[in-house]
């Protein structure tokens, strides 16, 4: 199981989340799921594949159960790319759920003993990355016959795309998804100004899950700036305003440092793009970085955007 898979379970495994994105994706916002009504099960299943057992694990997966009764089970799976084939395998963990029902029905018939209800599978699939997901059923993973259709049981599954989420439902989120998903939407609306001024119930989860998505080791390395005490009330804001901090104390002192020592022998412009080319790497926003530009080298601004598209164009084409 991947990075990203182990970190989004640690999160979604507290109650309260899982009951949130359960509300919010399903319901509309409204508190249908209580996180005291959630009972943890096996995301684990086996099965036989020429003669031999194979495991299979749902990313995460919790039955709802309300005074005793059964409702359903519900599970997530959280993808960071677009999986063609994500059908099959929903289908092959609601699959396997079905059979651990069955597997415990048939154990109470036998001991003799009222059997629990079979209740439905409901899967989610949370979908975290920028591209568009085009497959959302088992039709559309085959090249069926026209002769053999009929007879081929089709499935649909449940996908939700972050990006796709509007600020008002994002807003409905009452738990530490709520922050997750408000930064993702930022980020794929082109909107630098990530306002989210929310205290974190959960921010070692929350921070490592955003590493694992984001790739940035700075989430997590931030955190350990803050002591116990702080971590208590910190919120997203305060936490990326410590990275841009540091990002930019680190990124200045290597880019004048480096661009200094290569401008002298190289020329002031090539000392320049070295400059440039290393607040790009460290994701500083151009007008951050135009701003030094006019402080350092004296450029205009439309001279420093010239600049900063060049390098950006020659970073790209490495």
């Amino acid at each position: 199981m991947s990075e990203k898979d182990i970190t989004e379970k640690t999160l979604e495994d507290y109650n309260d989340v899982f009951a949130d994105i359960v509300n919010v994706l399903l319901f509309d916002g409204q508190p249908i799921v209580k996180e005291d009504e959630l009972i943890a099960t096996r995301a684990r299943s086996q099965l036989k594949l020429d003669g031999s057992i194979h495991e299979q694990e749902r990313d995460n997966v919790k039955i709802w159960q309300r005074n005793k009764f059964r409702i359903a089970m519900i599970g997530f799976e959280n993808q960071s790319a677009v999986d063609n084939y994500e059908p099959a395998r929903v289908l092959s963990y609601d699959g396997a759920s079905y059979k651990e029902q069955l597997v415990e029905i048939d154990s109470c018939r036998k001991k003799r003993i009222k059997p629990p209800s079979l209740v439905p599978v409901i899967t989610i699939v949370i979908n975290f990355g920028k591209d568009t997901w085009k497959k959302h059923s088992l039709y559309e993973c085959m090249d069926i016959p026209d002769f053999l259709r009929d007879y081929v049981s089709d499935y649909k599954i449940n996908v939700i795309s972050i990006k796709d989420l509007t600020l008002e439902q994002i807003q409905k989120f009452k738990s530490d998804f709520g922050i997750i998903a408000n930064y993702f939407y930022h980020k794929y609306h082109d909107e630098d100004d990530i306002y989210d001024n929310r205290v974190m119930d959960h921010p070692d989860a929350v921070l490592k899950l955003m590493k694992a998505l984001t790739g940035d080791n700075r989430f997590e390395e931030s955190l350990n700036e803050f002591s116990e005490q702080e971590r208590k009330g910190i919120t997203m804001c305060e936490l990326l305003d410590k990275i841009e901090a540091r990002g930019e104390a680190r990124g200045e002192a290597r880019g004048e440092a480096r661009g200094k020592a290569r401008g002298e022998a190289l020329g002031i412009e090539k000392g320049m793009i070295i400059f440039i080319e290393d607040k790009l790497e460290d994701n500083i926003p151009d007008d951050k970085i135009i701003e030094k530009l006019h402080k350092k080298f004296d450029l205009t601004t439309e001279k420093a955007e010239e600049y900063i598209e060049k390098c950006r164009n020659m970073m790209a084409s490495r």
